[in-house]
């Protein structure tokens, strides 16, 4: 018996690899035999674009779909030409589309529950699903809350990263409360990303980060090394797995799906 798990990898600010990890965690996790679908909220076409798809879609191949009030449960899934995987990866792309679907769902009814109680009426095949948000703490992102069973939060090293963790936790408090989310979801972990181990303020803040989490009773993982080779991948439309399967980076990546497989197969 396999558990089906909804991960958000959220953020409260641009550039800190949420697409990059939705990308990466999906692909490793397909690779080891999982059913993932990334259900793409973002307004931009980041997830297009890393998946080699094609970035000019219309709102009924897109994400967007799901948010009609005539959905049937046939998912717009696309899938990346990636080869053979021992499960798979496919993906619902989002857009410029999202940004109207933002706007309607101001006047909508349980508008924070919408994919939610989509994914309860319309059940998916995969263990894992993905959910990836714009940048920011509005409408998209409570909507991907109130979907989601576990959290996973990237932040960039840098010297604001507390306090950008700091407020992302205050607003995922509050925000479960506010949604009455019961059981909240649970957070995985954070995931310090870009990370370079010859810049002394990273190393500096990489001792203290771990510490600071764990006084919240929070995961810290190992930081994700900056590497260009995670944009030359995204250039290319594939994993880094696929583009250099030799490199280091990837490690970084295992035990955040280790700790996925072992929620999902219990």
């Amino acid at each position: 018996m396999t558990n089906k798990i909804v991960l958000w990898i959220g953020a409260n600010a641009g550039g800190v690899s949420k697409t990059t990890l939705a990308i990466h965690i999906g692909y490793e996790m397909a690779r080891r035999g999982v059913k993932v679908l990334a259900l793409d909220l973002d307004t931009n076409v980041s997830l297009a674009q890393f998946c080699g798809l094609p970035k000019d879609f219309n709102e009924n191949n897109s994400t967007a779909a799901i948010f009609s009030e005539d959905f049937d449960g046939h998912y717009p899934i696309v899938t990346p030409e990636w080869g053979d995987l021992k499960g798979r990866f496919d993906v619902c792309l989002g857009g410029t589309v999202m940004v109207q679907v933002s706007l309607d769902l101001a006047t909508r009814s349980r508008r924070e529950y919408a994919v939610a109680d989509v994914l309860t009426d319309h059940p998916v095949p995969h263990e894992l699903v993905l959910l990836d948000c714009p940048a920011s703490l509005g409408t998209l992102s409570d909507v991907a809350l109130a979907a989601s069973t576990h959290l996973l939060l990237p932040i960039e090293v840098s010297s604001k990263s507390l306090s950008g963790i700091d407020a992302l936790l205050t607003w995922y408090r509050v925000n479960c409360r506010r949604l009455r989310l019961k059981p909240a979801p649970t957070i995985l972990g954070v995931v310090p990303t870009q990370y370079n181990k010859d810049e002394a303020q990273q190393r500096g803040l990489m001792e203290t980060l771990p510490d600071a989490l764990t006084q919240q009773s929070i995961n810290c993982y190992a930081p994700v090394r900056y590497t260009p080779e995670f944009k030359n991948a995204a250039m290319l439309g594939v994993p880094l797995q696929i583009h250099r399967p030799r490199h280091r980076a990837i490690q970084d990546i295992e035990p955040i799906c280790n700790d996925l497989e072992n929620l999902i197969y219990g």
